[in-house]
């Protein structure tokens, strides 16, 4: 997978090609088919086999960079979104890390430094409201400007949205606030597929396993969270001894208010198995969701209203 956090990795034959820049967060159906036209000039560049198209994108976002405080945005950690971009056509990603310095470039700057030395680009492709630089002083009219001056094309893609009229167009922040409000299938239709968490399993307290419902656990840090409750899920293994195999389950996410009050988690009872997992990653896949997350008096109380919503699990995961 071509994922680059500094330019000084970047390969020889990423440069030449279509630039792509934006934050690409969630990696929805908008950003596909910003994707699909960046494919479609690297073929009209090079059309024996396609020049290269990479993206570039900041990590973190600038927006959390300047309110470090504030509740994380991300949908997508980058080693995710590395993938899902490499999916729809990109065959990097550079993700230049933004400090102090990348906030007080100019735009003159960016497009000498990075545009122009870095990557050589023979197109760009950027959003139609794309703003680059200190202040985001840089503008489309400014960027076009410059691919005149240095022979490069400036693709600007209009905001994509559903076929319904009406619809707002695709978008991270969208999708942020289907998931803010629990509006599941809104926020699949807008991804494309399922919103997915991928972590680390974690060692829990094991209460699980006293109640005949062992689950693992995944940490939800620097996630955007969700509304918290109950969801039917899908799990694909990543790695591990399981690699690569992929089941369903039911799956909470919060703090467990019938328990001591903690940092939100997500805790995945997986359908059907029966393995170690401790250490493996995995993605996990919101694909409905059940009920908000509630406070039991007892862990008998728990387990029956576990049982419950394990049916409910399966009943909705077989009619997707």
């Amino acid at each position: 997978m071509g994922l680059f956090r500094d330019l000084s990795q970047l390969p020889e034959t990423a440069k030449g090609g279509v630039l792509v820049i934006g934050n690409f967060d969630g990696v929805h159906k908008g950003h596909q088919a910003v994707l699909a036209r960046a494919l479609e000039k690297a073929g009209e560049i090079d059309g024996k086999t396609g020049a290269e198209v990479t993206v570039l994108v900041f990590d973190p976002h600038p927006r959390q960079y300047f309110a470090p405080h504030a509740p994380s945005l991300r949908l997508t950690r980058l080693g995710t979104r590395a993938r899902l971009l490499q999916q729809y056509g990109a065959t990097n990603t550079v993700a230049l890390t933004f400090n102090k310095n990348m906030a007080e470039m100019s735009a003159e700057d960016f497009i000498q430094k990075i545009i122009i030395e870095s990557f050589d680009a023979r197109a760009i492709c950027i959003g139609h409201d794309f703003h680059f630089g200190k202040n985001r002083a840089g503008t489309p009219d400014m960027l076009k400007t410059a691919g005149e001056k240095y022979g490069f094309d400036v693709l600007f893609i209009a905001a994509v949205s559903p076929d319904n009229a009406g619809e707002r167009p695709y978008s991270s922040t969208a999708i942020r606030e289907c998931l803010t409000r629990g509006e599941i299938s809104q926020a699949t239709n807008l991804l494309g597929d399922y919103w997915r968490l991928e972590a680390e399993v974690q060692q829990g307290d094991q209460r699980g396993r006293t109640i005949d419902f062992p689950t693992a656990n995944l940490s939800l840090e620097d996630y955007h969270l969700p509304l918290f409750g109950v969801y039917a899920v899908t799990v694909e293994m990543l790695d591990g001894t399981f690699a690569g195999q992929k089941f369903t389950g039911v799956a909470n996410l919060g703090i467990r208010p019938s328990f001591e009050t903690e940092a939100p988690r997500l805790e995945v009872f997986i359908f059907d198995f029966d393995g170690d997992i401790y250490g493996d990653t995995l993605s996990v896949g919101l694909a409905d969701f059940i009920r908000p997350e509630q406070q039991f008096d007892n862990l008998d109380e728990l387990k029956a209203q576990i049982a419950r919503d394990v049916q409910s699990a399966r009943e909705v995961l077989a009619s997707l």
